[in-house]
């Protein structure tokens, strides 16, 4: 009995581990893209604030980020598909380029997921900031500048050409797609292909 349990405890660690299968856990770009990560592997997810699953991935992505070891370049990208993303994607340019990334990401997510405050509107925007402890004249200023023009100009362009359909969408060395599945696999499946390109393939 004891021999059959520790056989299927093999088996099953096994299949865990498999070799990755193109079309079943990741896919392959059509127009591979080019890396600006020189000397590593880069990750990038593309998500969306209004995407209840990026919101799902985001602790355990969160997590894995903290974790990564240093031949590996992790980013977001939000999507523009239409109006409401575009303004989205301008909100998260203005994160960055203000540094309160890492102070208001979350809020952020729990703003548009838990408490249904479309972000993307300006107006809702306008009303949102104060609660969160930033100078709400200076964000609109950077928000309608002209460098974050050019951040929401860029990320429609990478949304195209990365050929995004749904989020969350995670892309490892400009190349690879990981298919989209529960938190704890996707996140697997991306460290395979990590090591994939790593590797030179």
């Amino acid at each position: 009995m004891k021999k059959w349990v520790l056989a299927a405890l093999l088996l099953s660690s096994s299949l865990a581990h498999a070799a990755l299968v193109e079309g079943r856990d990741y896919t392959v770009l059509t127009k591979p893209q080019a890396t600006v990560a020189a000397g590593k592997v880069e990750v990038i997810e593309f998500f969306s604030y209004n995407c209840v699953h990026c919101y799902n991935l985001d602790p355990a992505l969160e997590a894995w980020r903290k974790k990564l070891p240093a031949n590996v370049q992790f980013r977001r990208e939000q999507i523009v598909w239409n109006k409401p993303t575009e303004g989205l994607a301008r909100l998260y340019a203005t994160f960055n380029a203000t540094k309160t990334l890492g102070k208001l990401h979350q809020p952020a997510f729990d703003a548009v997921m838990k408490k249904n405050i479309d972000l993307a509107d300006e107006a809702k925007l306008r009303q949102w900031l104060p609660g969160q402890g930033v100078n709400t004249a200076s964000f609109m200023q950077t928000y309608k500048s002209f460098g974050v023009n050019a951040q929401v100009a860029r990320a429609s362009k990478m949304t195209r050409d990365y050929a995004v359909q749904g989020t969350p969408a995670i892309v490892v060395g400009g190349k690879y797609m990981a298919q989209p599945v529960e938190p704890a696999r996707l996140l697997q499946v991306v460290n395979e292909l990590v090591a994939k390109v790593a590797s030179g393939k």
